[in-house]
């Protein structure tokens, strides 16, 4: 049966930054199609609640205090997911953050944030969990990337360089892992609700115009992911490699 395609039972997953928002969401929608998560977020408390939300559903769920921008928690992580849980089939490079402003405002260090949480990141984790799959050949890795990296935007350089880079490491990593069996997609959102756009969303005058830019005329939410990171986790998408789906109410049809 068709919905067989989308089924993940006794399938194995890693999300990062699944404490909250869009990792936590996704987190929770591959154990509701049947996979083992393991989630991994720098803040214990965060990480130890989406773990017991996801045990409810009938699935093993293990939390991991780890700092994916540095490669010992990155290979700790990876090392603890393969003990306790055996294997890796999905991985999901969610951790990320943003940081706006002029960029001649902007600092170095502020540049360097960006490109260590939100590309580094991807890097480490996809060098770690994918040197199993490439072993075992076979996977599924789904980075977290922003139609901001594949559209410009004022006051977002940073932010746009580090989702751009995330794209092209999918696609060059896809070319490159195909002969193993390898998926390696991307997920690119536009503003979702969660506590990183909390503050921006409750100015009203910001929010009506990025309403302006979506066709569907509303603010994405975390759910919206849910349906998506499922299909690229799943024999749906077996045949699909190197290719960003735009989850942005239509924005990037503009």
């Amino acid at each position: 049966m068709c919905v067989e395609l989308f089924s993940l039972r006794d399938k194995v997953a890693l999300v990062t930054g699944a404490g909250k928002g869009l990792g936590k969401s996704m987190a929770i929608a591959l154990s509701e199609s049947g996979a083992h998560v393991a989630v991994a977020s720098r803040t214990r408390s965060d990480i130890e609640t989406t773990a017991h939300e996801i045990q409810e559903n009938g699935v093993k769920s293990i939390p991991i205090v780890a700092d994916v921008t540095r490669q010992e928690d990155v290979s700790m992580m990876v090392e603890k997911v393969l003990t306790e849980l055996k294997t890796i089939d999905i991985l999901v490079n969610n951790a990320g953050t943003f940081l706006g402003g002029p960029f001649l405002e902007s600092s170095v260090e502020d540049w360097h944030k960006m490109l260590e949480v939100n590309l580094t990141s991807a890097y480490l984790c996809s060098k770690a969990a994918g040197r199993h799959m490439v072993e075992r050949q076979q996977g599924k890795i789904i980075n977290v990337s922003s139609v901001l990296g594949l559209f410009g935007a004022g006051g977002s350089a940073a932010y746009c360089a580090s989702k751009g880079g995330v794209v092209q490491l999918t696609r060059a990593l896809a070319m490159e892992w195909a002969k193993y069996h390898v998926t390696v997609n991307a997920l690119a959102p536009y503003t979702m609700e969660t506590e990183l756009t909390k503050s921006l969303l409750e100015d009203e005058k910001v929010k009506n115009v990025i309403l302006s830019r979506i066709p569907l005329k509303r603010i994405g939410k975390p759910a919206d992911l849910s349906g998506a990171v499922v299909f690229l986790a799943s024999k749906a998408s077996d045949y699909i490699t190197g290719q960003v789906l735009c989850v942005d109410g239509g924005f990037s049809a503009h």
